[in-house]
């Protein structure tokens, strides 16, 4: 054999072992992860929902080619929300699922719950939050650094003002945007809006990011969150907003859309981004919504709408507690569905963490179940039951296959009819806006299957919850029980008709509480804490380090005495 072919022979060899040990690389590295957590937005506020009026062509991008989790339930509020999805334990067990928390109250997730970045830190993973953290940073000890994350640009409280980053709240001015990386911590003084801030420092990490290590990224968005500024909703660009949203005669409405409009935008930057790092094709994108939206107030309305659904955020009703949801992944083997199981918020510790790599039967005392395979592989879920929430005896609610229980007194607890969606005068469905959007065209990118038109309207049309009639039965002052599969929008009341089901589904709620159940804290601020008791007006941890709370400690602030947490 002469020289060149030898050589050429060699080469084919080396390129041989090259591709093999890559795939190789590529098929066992664990995937990316990157959560994006909308704040407030409602049912009908997505577009593959069925509503024609928000187009929203990236988030619908992710669904269509995904999985749309059509049963998936949050917590009615944010605070306890974001507990949840961080702990993978009800806030139940925490006394977390009361009123959100407050700017400078004394309290905050347990530092004794291994959080999901902390899992995933043990796993190799680099670690990023953006956006906001709402879950305590009482002490040093209980900001995101100190509680998984690498690095931390965002807020500490449930929402700022979009342009200006401050806090008003018990006739407290304060600044709140930090950037910490470690335990150093600096205040990030910038005029910007915070969606774009939050979407440029994603794009920063993700094509700065070493891939020989996994990337778990969280943007928790201030979208689409009521500011506590003059303009309850604060969009980016008002002749934008006219000019593509003018159809929507409500203007508060329409500062509502455009807000949601610029979360989508942001959100095809990050495919985006992902795609151009070539990182897209090993990563799992999961965008979920905290809780229903706020449509009425008297507190932070933003004019959001959880049509058809019923109530509103801090309901147990479905508007308040189904949220929109979908996921998307190169890795998911049955991809383009609805998925109808049963899911809670708590599940995506154990679920993501069993994505990258890990055993989720090493995790324990979590109330949340790995459903990686049931995404993956639509696998039958095993979960069968979940209890929404318990905090007195008139407000409870729980699920057990198709049936749910309620006990609400709140205010928001009938239909709100204000934004159906689809007006006769709003533009019709763009499914080529969808196809050519960002996070479309860079899924295509990673992608052998092709998404058709008439693939999209099908699964649009299976994601749409529809009921004709809304005449709601009155529960303020009884407990009723509804069939989720035939009366999705909670109309029917069948409580008399079952009264076994209504037992099954109280004992459910009674083994909660006998099973580690803490009845929620709530406590006054503490002056303490306060900005204008800081060096730069800001909202910062202002107990000292060695803090440590306790059940069994009582303490004093304005002369009452609480338990600590």
């Amino acid at each position: 054999m002469s020289s060149s072919m030898l050589s050429f022979a060699f080469l084919l060899i080396v390129l041989s072992v090259t591709l093999y040990f890559g795939s190789t690389y590529a098929s066992t590295q664990s995937p990316n992860i990157v959560v994006i957590i909308a704040d407030d937005l409602g049912w009908n506020d997505v577009s593959f929902h069925g509503a024609d009026e928000i187009p929203t062509p990236n988030i619908d991008a992710l669904a269509y080619n995904g999985v749309i989790l059509n049963r998936h339930y949050v917590m009615p509020m944010c605070t306890p929300s974001r507990v949840a999805f961080l702990s993978g334990r009800h806030p139940l067990r925490t006394s977390m699922q009361g009123y959100p928390l407050k700017g400078a109250e004394p309290r905050g997730l347990h530092l004794n719950d291994t959080l999901l970045p902390e899992y995933l830190r043990k796993l190799g993973y680099t670690t990023h939050l953006l956006g906001k953290w709402h879950v305590g940073y009482l002490t040093r000890n209980y900001v995101p650094t100190r509680r998984g994350f690498d690095t931390f640009l965002g807020y500490f409280n449930g929402l700022i003002q979009y342009f200006n980053h401050t806090l008003i709240e018990n006739e407290q001015v304060g600044y709140d945007l930090h950037r910490i990386v470690g335990d150093n911590h600096t205040i990030e003084y910038r005029y910007d809006y915070m969606t774009n801030l939050i979407t440029e420092e994603a794009e920063n990490i993700i094509l700065s990011h070493n891939t020989e290590r996994p990337m778990y990224l969280q943007l928790a968005h201030l979208a689409s969150h009521a500011s506590n500024a003059e303009e309850i909703m604060e969009v980016y660009d008002w002749k934008e907003t006219n000019a593509t949203l003018g159809y929507i005669q409500d203007i508060n409405r329409r500062k509502f859309a455009s807000v949601v409009a610029t979360l989508d935008k942001s959100i095809g930057r990050v495919v985006d981004a992902l795609n151009k790092k070539d990182m897209l094709k090993n990563t799992i994108i999961l965008f979920i919504s905290d809780n229903g939206a706020q449509t009425e107030g008297p507190l932070y309305q933003n004019f959001g709408s959880n049509y058809p659904l019923r109530g509103l955020k801090s309901s147990l009703y479905e508007g308040g507690v189904r949220g929109a949801a979908c996921i998307y992944s190169p890795l998911i083997e049955n991809s383009s569905r609805v998925s109808t199981q049963l899911f809670h918020i708590t599940d995506w510790l154990p679920t993501l963490y069993s994505a990258a790599g890990g055993n989720s039967s090493d995790l324990y005392q979590l109330d949340g179940i790995d459903q990686w395979s049931t995404i993956k592989t639509q696998k039958a879920s095993k979960r069968k039951s979940v209890v929404i929430n318990i905090e007195d005896i008139d407000y409870s609610a729980a699920l057990m296959g198709r049936y749910k229980l309620v006990q609400d007194k709140s205010d928001f607890q009938k239909h709100y009819i204000d934004y159906k969606g689809n007006d006769p005068s709003y533009p019709k469905y763009n499914m080529t806006n969808v196809l050519e959007s960002p996070a479309a065209s860079a899924i295509a990118n990673v992608s052998n299957r092709v998404v058709t038109a008439n693939k999209i309207e099908e699964l649009r049309k299976e994601a749409t919850v529809v009921c004709e009639n809304l005449t709601t039965s009155d529960c303020e002052n009884r407990t009723c029980l509804f069939d989720i599969y035939e009366d999705p929008c909670e109309v029917m009341d069948i409580s008399s008709q079952y009264p076994e089901i209504v037992k099954s589904l109280n004992v459910l709620i009674e083994c909660y509480k006998r099973q580690g159940y803490e009845k929620a804290i709530i406590l006054d601020a503490d002056p303490a804490g306060y900005p204008s008791n800081s060096n730069n007006y800001t909202w910062i941890p202002w107990l000292p380090d060695d803090y440590v709370p306790s059940n069994k400690v009582y303490f004093t602030i304005n002369g009452a005495e609480y338990a600590e947490i």
